[in-house]
């Protein structure tokens, strides 16, 4: 599909080339760049703090607000304790570097981001992941005294479908596990609250690690690695967390002062889904979950005539480069009723 640079910020109307097109695209899941209110919050935040914070987290002059934000985040998420990043994928990669040294296999799911993907691991993308499953569960009991990673994402933002991972019950208890799960998708959009599944899995006989990137839904520009005292202090400890610039702390205030905002978001959201998915409901040629913003569309090809239309869909190559392109809907809390009924209108024309 071309591309379509544009010079402003992106929210549900994109004008280009003298035509405004509805933006059914992006992971801006709750909208919050076209909420002023948290627009307000981060100026003041970047008035209180200036626009970046360069000095080591470990630097004898610290900022008290990155500490706050990881007290917070991980009480909220029923975690014990929290590392915060200045990126998901800098969070993700300390995960996964970290369990390639403690683990003695590392076995990724066939739809685990990059971010948790130690670059010396490939993934099967040819695999279900029921059949991920079933294979981690029949080699865990040819194993005994081993240490092993479980990488994966809580969704599969391509077909979609969000994960349950109470099948590693099954896992033979005669090694340890740890298990990463990349809630980038998840935190703002499903779990507790906005806080991710943290607490969906911590009572699993795993050693938990859940981490992801806030500048999705959440619109914060870091990244959160959520995990026990022993993990994050492995993190902590490290020459890459001490060493990176730490998040933008405007913006680390604002998300602390917007848990009103992101709430309402949330719900509009959640709305918006049961919405538009109860008038797409008898068309074929469509798989979506309930709680989750995401349709795809099965086969490809729609991108083209829904862009006539004036809607901009997303659509690319996945996994590869050489793939055919995915044509997905993503859904926002910054649309309106009557986006959503002439979505609903357009695909109803090209799928019956």
């Amino acid at each position: 599909m071309q591309h379509h640079p544009v010079p402003h910020k992106i929210g549900r109307i994109i004008p280009w080339e003298g035509k405004d097109y509805l933006y059914f695209s992006g992971t801006a899941y709750l909208g919050m760049g076209n909420v002023p209110e948290f627009e307000e919050m981060i100026m003041a935040g970047l008035m209180q703090y200036g626009p970046n914070h360069g000095a080591s987290r470990f630097s004898n002059v610290q900022l008290q607000v990155y500490d706050e934000l990881e007290q917070y985040f991980a009480e909220e998420a029923e975690a014990p304790f929290a590392a915060l990043l200045s990126s998901g994928f800098l969070a993700g990669y300390i995960c996964n570097s970290l369990l390639e040294e403690i683990c003695d296999e590392l076995w990724p799911a066939p739809d685990a981001h990059p971010a948790i993907l130690p670059n010396s691991l490939t993934v099967d993308v040819s695999l279900s992941f029921d059949e991920f499953v079933e294979a981690c569960i029949q080699k865990s009991h040819t194993y005994k005294g081993k240490t092993l990673g479980i990488l994966s994402n809580a969704v599969d933002t391509i077909k979609p479908s969000i994960h349950d991972f109470q099948w590693v019950e099954k896992l033979s208890p005669a090694n340890q596990y740890y298990l990463l799960v990349d809630d980038s998708h998840a935190f703002g959009v499903f779990g507790k609250g906005i806080f991710g599944t943290y607490s969906f899995w911590k009572d699993l006989p795993v050693k938990l690690i859940v981490t992801g990137s806030l500048g999705k839904a959440l619109a914060t520009p870091a990244g959160m690695i959520l995990g026990d005292a022993a993990f994050i202090g492995k993190v902590k400890n490290g020459a890459m967390f001490r060493g990176a610039s730490p998040a933008t702390p405007g913006n680390c205030q604002a998300f602390l002062q917007a848990g009103r905002l992101f709430a309402r978001q949330q719900e509009i959201l959640r709305e918006n889904m049961d919405y538009f998915y109860e008038g797409i409901r008898g068309l074929s040629g469509l798989s979506f979950v309930e709680n989750f913003p995401v349709v795809t569309l099965v086969e490809s090809g729609f991108s083209e005539p829904l862009m006539k239309a004036g809607i901009l869909i997303s659509s690319f190559s996945y996994p590869r480069p050489e793939d055919i392109p995915v044509d997905r809907i993503i859904l926002s809390a910054y649309h309106r009723k009557e986006d959503l009924d002439f979505l609903v209108d357009q695909l109803c024309q090209l799928l019956r």
